[in-house]
């Protein structure tokens, strides 16, 4: 791979740096969407809805533009399966198995999620089909495996752990509940945790500062939503488990 471009990666840096703001904001509680409990500012939208349209580029820009190029390669292809497999299932699967019917979804928010999903699906495409130049070396160098692995361990910590939480809250009859089992028993986000994770490794894999920014901006947006739902867990449930963490077994 080759780094040229600079350009290119001064408006990269300059995006990536921006989700720390964004980090520091949710950490101390400051919310203007309503993601963290708060009162949402503006209109809503049915829940399902919002989250198809706010996922939408992300299923789509990314895949796209790369598809349409003609610079292409084995670890590029394997890249974008990746990324539409995850993105099948969270645009076009989840929010109408898992989300409920009768939330609502601040529009702030989708029209929010919207804009970054087409920037950030063009700050990869152009990487992987402009500047990238992988051979098929890179996929045994140690980068690309560890990557493949946190990928796979994420998403699977992170689909098992939602559809585990939905079954229970299915089970009492939309009621909020203490989420029991699997990771669970050691995280109260673990569904947060596993798609931290995952995009860890996706950043990995693709070795690149876009790949590194959406890691950074998933991180982000994650860890203040996973430290609320933590602290909203124990002051709701009296009898909540003390020795979970929020993100890290053991630690935070």
């Amino acid at each position: 791979m080759t780094f040229e471009n600079p350009t290119f990666i001064l408006i990269t840096l300059v995006w990536a740096l921006c989700s720390l703001p964004v980090l520091i904001i949710g950490v101390l509680g400051i919310d203007f969407s309503g993601r963290l409990g708060g009162e949402t500012r503006g209109p809503r939208i049915p829940s399902r809805w919002g989250w198809f349209v706010m996922e939408f580029p992300a299923f789509t820009v990314f895949p796209l533009y790369y598809l349409t190029q003609s610079e292409r390669s084995n670890v590029g292809d394997l890249l974008i399966v990746l990324w539409i497999t995850h993105y099948t299932h969270r645009t076009l699967i989840w929010p109408w198995v898992v989300q409920r019917k009768s939330t609502l979804f601040p529009v702030i928010t989708c029209a929010a999620g919207f804009g970054f999903n087409i920037l950030n699906g063009l700050l990869l495409g152009w990487f992987l089909t402009n500047i990238a130049h992988y051979s098929n070396d890179w996929f045994f160098d140690p980068r690309f495996i560890a990557g493949a692995a946190l990928f796979a361990f994420g998403a699977l910590l992170n689909v098992t752990s939602d559809y585990r939480l939905a079954r229970m809250r299915n089970r009492a009859g939309g009621r909020y509940v203490i989420p029991r089992g699997g990771a669970f028993n050691l995280l109260s986000t673990p569904n947060l945790t596993g798609e931290m994770i995952e995009w860890i490794g996706f950043a990995l894999m693709i070795w690149s500062l876009p790949g590194l920014a959406f890691a950074m901006w998933t991180i982000a947006n994650l860890v203040p939503r996973a430290l609320w739902r933590h602290h909203w867990y124990h002051e709701t449930f009296d009898d909540y488990p003390e020795n979970r963490r929020a993100i890290i077994p053991g630690l935070l």
